[in-house]
């Protein structure tokens, strides 16, 4: 797993490295309530961000494999990971 925090270049090279794997986006601070889980290929989480200037700023991204993700989400922030409407039909 890997997490990117003010980091939009190496998390936009994670993902042209690693388009196979999956992305957990939360609140700068984790909380339980918004842990949203993406497939690294997924456009609303990739390209040129729709609010702000930065990816990996005011949301953080926690990427690596999707098991890896949920486990971080239910032991290290004690929620659960919310599969994307787009990116998991």
């Amino acid at each position: 797993m890997q997490r990117f925090v003010d980091n939009d270049l190496g998390y936009q090279r994670w993902l042209e490295m690693h388009p196979d794997l999956y992305v957990l986006n939360a609140e700068r601070t984790p909380r339980p309530s918004y842990l949203m889980l993406h497939r690294a290929t997924c456009s609303t989480i990739s390209g040129t961000p729709a609010r702000g200037a930065q990816w990996t700023a005011d949301y953080i991204k926690v990427c690596g494999p999707r098991a890896d993700l949920e486990a971080f989400a239910r032991h290290d922030v004690g929620g659960t990971a919310r599969a994307c409407g787009l990116c998991f039909p």
